[in-house]
C-alpha cells in the first residue's frame, strides 16, 4: 500500500522570497525567461531539477551504505580488507509520481542486496515532501552537493 502525506500550505511571502533569490543568479534567470513561453517548460525545469537532486542523493546514500565514493580505489580497497567485501551492482530506474508529473530515479543496487534507500523508499509510488523540500533548498541557494549531504 502506498502512503501519501498531504500536502502544507504554502507562505505567499516565502514564495515571494524564493522567487526573488531565484532570479538573483543570471544564469538560472536567463534559464527561466528562456522558458517561460509556456507553463510545461517551466514544470519540466523543476522535474529536471527534481529528478537531478534525487539520483545525485541516491548515489550519495549509496556511498555512505558502502563506505567508499563511487570511484574511490582506495576507499574501496581499504573495505576490502577491513570486512567483508560488497560493491555497486548497477541500478534500476523507477518511475514516481510528484507535484510535478513522473520522474524516471536511477536506484542503485548493491551485491549484497542490502540497500535500502531512505530517499525514495523500495515501494513507493509517489513523492510530496521530498521534492518541496529540494526545491526549497536549492532556491536557498544550495548546490546540488550541498542538498545531498542535507538529505
Amino acid at each position: 500500500m502506498t502512503k501519501v502525506s498531504p500536502k502544507k500550505n504554502h507562505d505567499p511571502a516565502r514564495v515571494n522570497e524564493i522567487s526573488a533569490k531565484l532570479m538573483e543568479n543570471p544564469e538560472l534567470a536567463s534559464l527561466i525567461s528562456e522558458l517561460s513561453a509556456s507553463t510545461d517548460d517551466a514544470s519540466d525545469l523543476v522535474k529536471g531539477l527534481l529528478q537531478a537532486s534525487i539520483n545525485a542523493g541516491l548515489q550519495a546514500e549509496m556511498d555512505a551504505h558502502l563506505g567508499y565514493e563511487h570511484s574511490d580505489r582506495k576507499g574501496k580497497a581499504q573495505m576490502d580488507s577491513a570486512s567483508g567485501a560488497n560493491y555497486r551492482n548497477g541500478s534500476y530506474t523507477k518511475t514516481v509520481g510528484s507535484a510535478y508529473g513522473a520522474v524516471e530515479v536511477t536506484v542503485p543496487r548493491d551485491r549484497a542486496g542490502t540497500f535500502r534507500p531512505q530517499m525514495v523508499p523500495k515501494g513507493a509510488r509517489r513523492l510530496t515532501e521530498l521534492d518541496d523540500m529540494i526545491i526549497s533548498l536549492y532556491a536557498g541557494g544550495m548546490t546540488l552537493r550541498d542538498i545531498q549531504h542535507h538529505l
